[in-house]
């Protein structure tokens, strides 16, 4: 068996899990964009997973001949056998972030256990959940089954349509295994907002406020220029998630993160922008962040619940 940990985790870490062997190819693609932001561990029953990424804990469950054809139920016996091993990870971790597929196999029964003993811990529990293509009959039936599990063990879980993906990947030229870019926008997004003193500033409570509503969450991330708000309000729609309406989110987290050139004034006028669409008795939040190298460039990251 192939497992690493790292000893320099340090209390109150931000933790990126990537379950599975496309929930690591999105954590792996995300952490090489975040620096020393976040903490990275992979799970995996296919030790290809963990290649060329050395920087990351990673835990190898199951015999190491067996890597497909896994039913979820085995994949989540294999995990709990390291729960000594997770749970030391937890109890330092404030924000656990996880990136799985659904469908069976690995992401259908190791991601739960995962975020039922990260939550247990006490660790505020995000999950990035791919949803089977539209033709993968099986597979969507066995994403049917272990989702409604896998969102009780979270604090929220972000659906993301693999077909939407995909085709919206061809046109950016970006394959959709490795998320496309939307993945990685989405976690760097959620980590950014805990990591970085802001403008206007942004911590942990105020995160669980927001996921603390009954139903549904997601994250929209927008870019642009400073300049033009609508633009980067319609960029953030562009997204492969599932179909979701949000007029009727119970409450909004929203942090802006900009260049030296963007004025307060341009951040209350894109924060504006974002929340015109909104039911006037939603409790937002909303953060802001300088990064020098931006310029007058903007990235928005709204993370909606209550849907």
């Amino acid at each position: 068996m192939m497992t690493r940990i790292s000893e320099q985790m340090h209390d109150g870490a931000l933790l990126l899990v990537g379950v599975g062997g496309i929930g690591c190819r999105w954590a792996k693609k995300a952490h090489s964009d975040l620096e020393n932001a976040a903490d990275l561990l992979l799970v995996d029953s296919d030790s290809s997973s963990f290649e060329e990424y050395p920087n990351a804990s990673t835990i190898h469950i199951g015999p190491n001949e067996v890597n497909h054809g896994i039913m979820p139920e085995l994949s989540a016996s294999w995990t709990s056998e390291f729960a000594h091993v997770f749970s030391k990870m937890f109890e330092r971790a404030e924000l656990v972030l996880i990136s799985t597929v659904l469908g069976g196999g690995v992401g259908g029964g190791a991601s739960i256990w995962i975020a039922e003993q990260a939550r247990s811990s006490g660790a505020l529990v995000v999950t990035i959940s791919g949803l089977p293509f539209e033709d993968q009959v099986s597979r969507m039936r066995w994403a049917r089954l272990s989702r409604p599990r896998l969102e009780s063990a979270s604090h929220a879980t972000i659906g993301i349509s693999l077909s939407s993906l995909a085709q919206r990947s061809m046109k950016r030229g970006i394959s959709w295994e490795d998320g496309g870019g939307w993945v990685s926008s989405l976690i760097g997004g959620i980590i950014r907002t805990q990591a970085r003193m802001g403008v206007i500033n942004l911590d942990l409570m105020d995160l669980r406020t927001i996921l603390a509503q009954a139903g549904r969450s997601t994250v929209l991330v927008g870019e642009g220029m400073a300049v033009d708000a609508d633009r980067i309000f319609r960029s953030a729609f562009d997204a492969p998630l599932e179909r979701i309406d949000i007029a009727n989110a119970a409450a909004c987290l929203l942090h802006i993160e900009g260049g030296s050139a963007v004025s307060l004034r341009d951040f209350d006028h894109i924060a504006e922008s974002f929340t015109k669409g909104l039911h006037e008795n939603c409790n937002v939040i909303y953060g802001a962040s300088i990064d020098r190298e931006m310029a007058g460039e903007v990235r928005v990251i709204a993370v909606l619940s209550g849907l």
